[in-house]
């Protein structure tokens, strides 16, 4: 429970003082009645309900809804819901490594793209109302989709169109994945700006560094997702009906089996670089509430709250409405 307006609460402090004039109330009517005979007597002849006419007694039922009426101004709220970016406040390119070291096996059955494919499909559900691109890369990068709201062709194109290969020429060019993805970004909008980077390594640039200074200095967060292990991982080969054809081998004359293990190097640099951070995927469960970091999008997520005031109003109406009562009776 939070208060949307807590400076009211400051008006608790009178408290004190408003139970210090009660008492010096009390003690001065008490000292006048005794002018008239004995107060035990008076006590109960002057009341009903002897029994609620004691100051302590008087003093909660009066104090108690000047309680509940500052509780109430406060405004106090209860989460309810699933907390959510608002629409229009965030820009987030997806960058996704189509080479072939992406088909190894890592997850089960499922490979490192499906793993990538299955978060940013699961992610589109989390970022309704704002906009988001895609990129694919391997030895080049291509713009598979620029910045949109029309979730449904994103997550027909993570189905369909994200695939190995999808970039023809191999390797595994990071640095220009980055700088495409930045292009991506619409700088004449002021809005926060992310990029997930899914990957399980690339190459190494000398000026890799300088090009994620770019990123910090156009106020992009940059998060690296790491895919794979770090034991190798042979390549399996189908063909278009899915049929398991055997394992990539080197173009080589020995023909040796091709393996490919997670490689954090240029991943980490991102996380050391300033707006950076990088998560490993290793059983495919870290991400779920990754955007929901601080130093990720977390800030910008707002959370659905109902307002609790009613039942202090309620509490407050009942106290008076018994004290009433018993100065009556």
């Amino acid at each position: 429970m939070r208060f949307a307006q807590p400076a009211t609460l400051w008006w608790l402090l009178a408290l004190p003082v408003f139970a210090w004039v009660l008492y010096y109330g009390a003690k001065r009517r008490h000292l006048f009645l005794q002018h008239f005979g004995d107060m035990t007597v008076l006590a109960k002849t002057a009341s009903r309900l002897p029994a609620l006419q004691k100051p302590w007694v008087l003093g909660c039922l009066t104090g108690l809804p000047l309680v509940c009426a500052v509780f109430a101004l406060s405004d106090p709220r209860y989460p309810a819901g699933q907390s959510y970016v608002p629409d229009g406040s965030l820009d987030v390119v997806m960058v996704i490594d189509v080479s072939k070291s992406m088909a190894a096996e890592d997850y089960g059955p499922k490979s490192r793209l499906d793993m990538a494919r299955d978060i940013a499909r699961h992610m589109l559900t989390e970022l309704g109302g704002n906009r988001v691109g895609l990129v694919t890369y391997a030895g080049i990068s291509f713009r598979q989709a620029d910045l949109t709201t029309d979730f449904e062709a994103l997550d027909f194109i993570l189905k369909q169109w994200i695939a190995i290969d999808a970039v023809r020429i191999g390797g595994s060019d990071l640095k220009q994945a980055i700088e495409t993805g930045l292009s991506v970004f619409d700088q004449e909008i002021e809005r926060e700006k992310l990029m997930l980077i899914f990957s399980d390594g690339g190459t190494e640039h000398d000026d890799f560094v300088s090009t994620l200074s770019k990123a910090a200095q156009h106020g992009v967060k940059m998060v690296a997702l790491g895919l794979g292990n770090e034991h190798p991982s042979r390549i399996p080969l189908y063909d278009a009906n899915k049929k398991f054809q055997g394992y990539l081998k080197s173009d080589s004359g020995e023909g040796q089996v091709v393996t490919s293990r997670l490689n954090e190097r240029a991943l980490s640099q991102v996380a050391s670089s300033d707006r950076g951070t990088y998560i490993r995927i290793e059983r495919g469960q870290e991400w779920r509430r990754l955007l929901r970091r601080h130093d990720v999008a977390g800030s910008m997520f707002i959370q659905d709250e109902r307002k609790i005031y009613q039942p202090f109003l309620l509490v407050g109406l009942l106290a008076f409405a018994v004290h009433m009562i018993v100065k009556r009776v």
